[in-house]
């Protein structure tokens, strides 16, 4: 029987824990702090971490189990957008075909920015609007976690809104910054629909 709450976790933790470690790595090995979480694709320190987590993250995805149709439908479209981010970087090099099927670098970078938007369109989405769903009479826990799922929801949207100001004012490794925060949300949405807060689930029971 699959543990959804591992499934969540695991979740939870691989999204919050991967711009901490390519950054770590980008670091270590002297390339400095990254532009983004997708350029490290293309330094050799970081590109199996990037793969790994992000792939794993995109089959737990796939393979997670909601309460209702559409939760399966929308966390089936994560994980393969969640693969799709690993299988078609972005065009962050010269070279002129890249990623796993060697597309030219322009539709491999279009097939990316797709993927990353939808990605993050449907957890923020998730958070929001299926995280909250239940009982038409919450429990005062209940409450806490909706407001929680809520804030998450809002700051995955808020933290890309916030591009275009940081752009404007040319903030160094914006997008790093926003993709970090971005998936900081999306880390504590999920774990907190995992049960890992226990003062939050008094009422453990309740879906």
């Amino acid at each position: 029987m699959i543990d959804t709450k591992s499934f969540r976790c695991w979740i939870g933790w691989l999204g919050m824990a991967l711009p901490l470690i390519v950054c770590a790595l980008s670091l270590m090995f002297g390339y400095g702090i990254p532009d983004s979480i997708s350029a490290t694709y293309f330094l050799e320190p970081c590109i199996t971490p990037f793969m790994i987590i992000l792939g794993m993250s995109g089959v737990l995805l796939f393979n997670y189990k909601g309460y209702d149709p559409l939760d399966d439908v929308l966390n089936s479209l994560a994980g393969a957008f969640a693969l799709g981010i690993c299988f078609f970087p972005c065009a962050a090099t010269s070279d002129p075909n890249i990623g796993t099927f060697q597309f030219p670098a322009d539709i491999s970078n279009t097939l990316h920015m797709i993927s990353a938007i939808g990605f993050f369109c449907i957890l923020a989405y998730n958070s929001f609007f299926q995280f909250t769903k239940g009982s038409p009479n919450p429990t005062p826990n209940k409450k806490k976690r909706n407001i929680i799922f809520r804030v998450c929801g809002i700051g995955m949207v808020a933290s890309f809104v916030a591009l275009v100001p940081f752009s404007i004012f040319h903030v160094p490794h914006a997008i790093w910054i926003i993709e970090t925060v971005a998936l900081f949300f999306f880390g504590i949405s999920w774990l907190t629909k995992a049960n890992c807060y226990p003062w939050l689930f008094a009422d453990a029971k309740e879906k």
